[in-house]
């Protein structure tokens, strides 16, 4: 347990003298049926059931698939045979600060097999953890409580604030900003005062991603490379994940992306649409992209949104062919049909969605605060470094 520094007050004993882990149980499709019972498997709830087998609320512990995994349930439940459960203690333990101290005890380490991964409870049993007195257990938990209701709190609000941007976007792409008479069209129903034209007529130019040399990537290199996995499914770009590669300038000068450029993922995960901003070094499209450089008529962060609404990715991934791995062709896209609209209504729409885009991203770093908050809590609490009782007190 390292060189830590207890509380006096605080023991160490051995987690098979606070706990047993029990076997979950075989639920057989023929008794599977609906109900309020929740069915863990070593990942979380895998389906709902009308009959329990634990009698209180319950620690559900990954023994396969995914081992040493921590769940806790507050209400009887359901754990099937992948895993290990605990509902009840042999010493006076509070039954969330025994989740927390589960939570970090790192057990996915312990796997007894390399062909059969499986984790072996005896090795577990062994394991040493802290136990102050009971009350302070129970502050303990109630702090680590608090912070994760927080984060949940954000986590469902977030939710609803996506779900609000595609339902925003479902009515901004087929109903405009102002509320005009609607025509039906090859592409679907739209204002009527919007076009339906070829990509290509609003691209200056668009080439695929340059081939080169898997050996030439080097951290120490001069041209960044925007890969498909640098995107995400929103268009989102993750800069600092791009790699480098030793490159003459030279050579790929046409292939640079320029702010502003529409880059569309071609292969693997087909149809995806991202901006280019700006980085501090010169940037080349991967093989698996296909960047468009557009005229005075469109916004490409209209294009951006639409081609990621429901109804874009919808249409546009109608296009990727193959058997093995789906691929979108130049020729494909640029023959592909948009709804356009003029400029100062795509700019509407695209100050609307970047409102809501905001509130997510604000909600997202929320969330990865608190996260951090939490495991920072964890630590300093289950380890006595923040002391929540006065040292006098005693064990209950």
């Amino acid at each position: 347990m390292g060189e830590i520094q207890l509380p006096p007050h605080w023991k160490l004993v051995k987690l098979g003298d606070v706990c047993e882990f029990i076997y979950g149980k075989t639920l057989p499709k023929s008794q599977r049926e609906s109900g309020s019972i929740p069915v863990y498997g070593s990942n979380g709830i895998i389906d709902w059931h009308n009959q329990a087998i634990t009698s209180t609320q319950t620690i559900v512990i990954g023994r396969k698939g995914s081992i040493g995994k921590v769940n806790i349930s507050s209400i009887p439940c359901f754990p099937i045979d992948t895993t290990y459960y605990i509902d009840d203690v042999k010493q006076p333990c509070d039954f969330y600060y025994l989740y927390y101290t589960l939570s970090r005890l790192n057990l996915s380490a312990l796997n007894s097999s390399v062909a059969v991964p499986g984790l072996n409870r005896n090795d577990a049993y062994a394991k040493v953890i802290y136990l102050p007195p009971l009350s302070e257990q129970k502050t303990i938990a109630h702090t680590l409580q608090t912070i994760q209701k927080a984060k949940e709190t954000c986590q469902r609000e977030l939710e609803l604030e996506r779900e609000h941007k595609a339902a925003l976007m479902q009515y901004l792409f087929t109903h405009g900003t102002h509320n005009e008479p609607r025509k039906q069209t090859k592409v679907g129903e739209i204002p009527n005062s919007w076009k339906v034209i070829k990509l290509g007529q609003i691209c200056e130019s668009s080439a695929y991603g340059p081939r080169f040399s898997g050996n030439l990537y080097n951290p120490n290199g001069t041209i960044a490379t925007l890969r498909t996995t640098d995107i995400d499914k929103d268009g989102n770009i993750n800069y600092s994940t791009m790699p480098f590669a030793s490159l003459e300038l030279r050579k790929f000068k046409t292939h640079l992306i320029q702010i502003k450029d529409l880059l569309i993922t071609r292969s693997g995960t087909c149809g995806i649409a991202a901006v280019f901003e700006s980085y501090n070094s010169p940037v080349i499209p991967g093989a698996f992209l296909i960047r468009f450089r557009l005229n005075e008529y469109a916004e490409p962060y209209f294009l951006r949104y639409y081609i990621n609404s429901h109804l874009g990715r919808k249409r546009i991934t109608q296009l990727a062919s193959g058997a093995v791995q789906k691929n979108i062709s130049g020729t494909s896209l640029l023959n592909w049909l948009i709804p356009l609209p003029t400029i100062p209504e795509q700019l509407k729409i695209v100050g609307i969605l970047r409102t809501c885009d905001r509130k997510i991203q604000a909600l997202e770093k929320e969330i990865a605060l608190t996260d951090e908050l939490f495991h920072a809590m964890l630590e300093q609490l289950m380890t006595g470094k923040i002391s929540t009782q006065p040292l006098t007190e005693t064990y209950v």
